[in-house]
C-alpha cells in the first residue's frame, strides 16, 4: 500500500513591524555593481548556503537590516551575512528588534565608494552588535592592504585575524574559526576552502560541471553494466547450446 505524500507546511513568515511606518526594502534606484563585486558576492552566498545546509540559518546578501524601531532611515545591508536561529524563509528586510539575533558573520566586498564606510562606521557597528567575525575583501586591489582582512570578537572588541600573503601569486589566505573554512582571495578571484579536504567550495559553474561529470560517469558505468549483462547472457546461451549438442551426441 502506497502512503500518500504529505504536503510540507509553508515556512513561517518572519515578523515585520506593525507600527504603520514604511521601511523600504530597496533603494529607489537599483544599486549598480561591477562584476568585481557581484561575482564574489553571488559565489559567497551560494557557497555558504551549501556549506551550512541549515534551514534554521539565514544566509543573505545586501538585504537591509533595520536596527532602530520607528526609524526607517537607519539600516545597513552587508554584502553577505549569516544569522542563525531565525530560519531561512524569504524576507523583504530583517528587523533586529523583532528577530533579536544579530549576524555571526559579515562580509563586505569593497568598492571605491564603500570601502571607507566598511572600514569605519560598519566596523564599529558590527563590533558593537557583537558580530563574531567581520571580513573585508578588495576584489580590484589598491583600496587597502592586504586585500583580504578579517576580525574576530575577543572580549567584546575586534581582534585582527592573521592573513597570510603570497606576494608572488598576489593571493591572501585567512582562516575563519566560525565557518571552519579558509578564505582565499586575490584580484578578481575569491574562494572558500575546506581544510579537511583541501578542496575549494565550487562556484555555480564548477558545481554544474561536477554534476555533468557525475552524470556522465554514471552513464558510463550503466553502459559497462549493460555490456557485462549482455555478455553474460550470451555466454549462458552458448553454454546451454553446447550442453544441448552434447546431449544429442550422447543420445545418438
Amino acid at each position: 500500500m502506497t502512503t500518500p505524500a504529505t504536503a510540507k507546511s509553508p515556512p513561517v513568515r518572519p515578523p515585520e513591524p506593525d507600527d504603520g511606518i514604511d521601511y523600504p526594502y530597496g533603494p529607489d534606484a537599483l544599486p549598480v555593481k561591477s562584476m568585481y563585486q557581484f561575482v564574489p558576492q553571488a559565489y559567497m552566498q551560494s557557497a555558504l548556503e551549501t556549506w551550512l545546509d541549515d534551514p534554521a540559518t539565514l544566509v543573505a546578501s545586501q538585504m537591509f537590516i533595520y536596527y532602530e524601531p520607528g526609524n526607517p532611515r537607519v539600516s545597513v545591508a552587508p554584502d553577505v551575512y549569516i544569522i542563525p536561529n531565525v530560519g531561512s524563509a524569504l524576507r523583504r528586510s530583517y528587523f533586529l528588534w523583532l528577530e533579536h539575533e544579530v549576524p555571526t558573520f559579515a562580509m563586505e566586498i569593497a568598492s571605491s565608494s564603500t570601502y571607507r564606510n566598511d572600514g569605519g562606521f560598519k566596523h564599529r557597528l558590527y563590533e558593537s552588535w557583537g558580530v563574531q567575525e567581520y571580513w573585508r575583501y578588495d576584489p580590484e586591489g589598491g583600496l587597502f592592504t592586504p586585500l583580504l582582512q578579517g576580525y574576530r570578537m575577543v572580549d567584546g572588541r575586534y581582534e585582527a585575524i592573521p592573513v597570510a600573503v603570497d606576494a608572488e601569486r598576489g593571493e591572501c589566505r585567512g582562516f575563519s574559526p566560525l565557518l571552519r573554512l579558509e578564505l582565499h582571495g586575490r584580484v578578481g578571484w575569491f574562494r572558500f576552502l575546506d581544510p579537511a579536504t583541501g578542496q575549494f567550495l565550487p562556484n555555480r559553474q564548477e558545481l554544474l560541471q561536477e554534476q555533468r561529470e557525475l552524470v556522465q560517469e554514471r552513464q558510463e558505468l550503466e553502459q559497462e553494466r549493460d555490456a557485462e549483462r549482455a555478455a553474460r547472457i550470451a555466454a549462458e546461451a552458448r553454454i546451454r547450446q553446447l550442453e544441448a549438442q552434447l546431449e544429442n551426441r550422447e543420445e545418438g
